[in-house]
């Protein structure tokens, strides 16, 4: 670094890099190839999110009626609700990975055209008609 009686012959390397006069320092520094997600995405990702969630809190509630309602049914009074509650958290979680693991897939991985929704044999292929 020069000083400020520092004659401009004495300059270092080390000062001819920190103002700026070698080419490197001109270009770029690309550290990653991070691009944040499309707010589409972002969207996308938090509904499943949020869906993943309700489907544990569902499960169990359901079950947990229905093993009380059996309770109520056949008499055996903890063990209907018991066993509904720890069928419902197992079918909770099992939805809840299943579709967590759908958040951090691409959206383009996704079908152009639902397989349940398929064209029959002698129906055009255009999808935007309403005749």
């Amino acid at each position: 670094m020069q000083g400020l009686f520092d004659d401009e012959s004495e300059k270092t390397d080390q000062d001819a890099w920190s103002d700026g006069s070698d080419a490197r320092n001109d270009e770029p520094v690309i550290l990653s190839s991070y691009s944040p997600p499309s707010e589409g995405e972002t969207i996308r990702s938090s509904g499943l999110a949020y869906s993943a969630g309700i489907a544990l809190f569902v499960a169990v509630v359901i079950m947990g009626f229905v093993g009380w309602i059996a309770d109520q049914l056949l008499g055996s009074s903890p063990w209907g609700i018991v066993g509904g509650i720890v069928l419902g958290s197992i079918i909770g979680f099992l939805q809840l990975f299943r579709i967590s693991s759908q958040i951090f897939q691409k959206d383009s991985s996704a079908p152009s055209e639902h397989p349940l929704m398929s064209t029959r044999s002698g129906e055009s292929e255009r999808r935007d008609r309403f005749d």
